[in-house]
Order: C-alpha cells, then structure tokens, then sequence
C-alpha cells in the first residue's frame, strides 16, 4: 500500500508522506498476526485487538519519539479520523481486489472470483475519489476481461491525473493457492 500511495497526483490534497507512514504502519501489524478478514472467521473486535497488540510491541521496540508517532498514526487509521487514513483504508480494500483480478487472470479464470468481488463491493463503500476512480477503471477492465499487461493507466480519466497503482502483471511460476495471506 505504500507504494500505492506514490500514486496520488501532486495536485492532490492529501499529504503524500503521511499516506506511505500510515500504511507502513498498518502493514507492520499485519505483517505480525497477518492480514484477517471477514472469511477468516476473527471478529472485527477480535481483529483491532490482535493488531493492537502487535502494533505496541513493535513500538516498544524502537525509540520512544518513533514509537509515540507510529502508535499515533497506526490509531489515525484504526479510527479513520483522517483523509489520509481513509485513502490507506481504501488502497488496502483496493489492492485486495486488484490481487483477486491478478488471481483470476494468472489461472485465466475470468470472473472466477465474482462472488468476493461483490461481498467486497457490497460491505465496503471507497471514500477517496483516487480511489474510487481506480476501482471503477479496475472493474472496467475486468468486465472486459483484459488481461493486465492491458493496463496502462487505470484512473488516466481522473480529473487530477492520478494513475493507478496497478503495475504489470509479471510472468510468475507460482500457484495463487499457496500465497500466504
């Protein structure tokens, strides 16, 4: 997601660099207890405690200035209590589903996937334009069923001149059912 957040225009009026550090941030905890959804069976409440603890003892384990800013932060997004945190929340919903398309175009499955596209779409409303932009462009693309080498600027029609952060599908010997998520 922080690559992600490179995306936004220059024109835009988000802070760019608080974009990256609170999806870092937000990452970090995830890159502890994983990243827990809904099809895991972990409550919401279940979820933000597992996180929380993960993310104060990554913070104990640096300099108390850093700590305080990356626990600040990593509650900015928990609460989404600002623009920025809102488009984290947004690239991270988004990049689930740009992994989903991935998913399906590497098994050349077109649509395979439909159903976690639509309980995505119908549970969680996208609250940043870039974002909303990207997804539309994203759909487009799939109902096309275009494969993502296709892809060269989704969100080139946005009115800022965001561009996707979709980056070109690389040719992987791997099998999407053994990703660790």
């Amino acid at each position: 997601m922080a690559m992600a957040a490179f995306a936004l225009p220059p024109n835009s009026n988000l802070d760019k660099d608080k974009c990256i550090k609170i999806a870092l941030v937000h990452d970090m905890a995830e890159s502890i207890v994983g990243d827990l959804t809904p099809w895991c069976g972990v409550s919401k409440e279940e979820k933000s405690k597992k996180e929380k603890e993960a993310t104060t003892h990554i913070t104990s384990l640096v300099p108390d200035e850093a700590g305080k800013e990356m626990y600040q932060l990593w509650l900015e997004y928990e609460n989404q209590s600002s623009p920025e945190a809102q488009f984290v929340k947004d690239l991270d919903k988004f990049e689930m589903l740009v992994q989903a398309y991935e998913y399906e175009d590497l098994q050349s499955k077109p649509r395979s996937l439909q159903e976690f596209f639509d309980h995505t779409l119908e549970k969680y409303k996208f609250a940043t334009e870039h974002v909303k932009k990207w997804m539309e462009e994203l759909i487009l693309h799939r109902d096309k069923s275009k494969p993502l080498d296709s892809l060269k600027s989704v969100g080139s029609a946005d009115k800022q001149g965001a561009q996707s952060p979709l980056i070109k599908k690389r040719k992987l010997d791997i099998n999407p059912e053994d990703s660790i998520h």
